[in-house]
């Protein structure tokens, strides 16, 4: 059982850690529209638009940040399964000559 879940951790381990990359075969499903004549319409706003990037109403806090709470997650999964590993103990190993 300690085997089972050792390497469960280990697997959890390496799918972390293992990178992401994107595929470069991948192509667009969406078909691109191109439009020959020049649309007026949309160049003139008739509304003010404001983007600001980076701003949230104040200071973010860590608890907020996904990465910070599957780490947390992770490690709390760690402990909880190194606590059960403990608890199990070794037994008795009995050696004979």
């Amino acid at each position: 059982m300690r085997g089972v879940l050792m390497s469960l951790v280990l697997a959890g381990a390496f799918a972390v850690a293992a990178p992401t990359t994107a595929s470069a075969s991948v192509v667009a499903a969406t078909p691109t529209i191109s439009a020959t004549t020049p649309i007026y319409a949309l160049q003139i706003p008739d509304k003010k638009i404001e983007i600001t990037v980076g701003d949230r109403g104040g200071s973010v806090r860590w608890y907020r940040n996904p990465v910070w709470v599957a780490l947390g997650v992770f490690a709390v999964i760690i402990i909880l399964l190194l606590v059960v590993i403990a608890a199990r103990g070794g037994g008795t190993t009995v050696i004979r000559d």
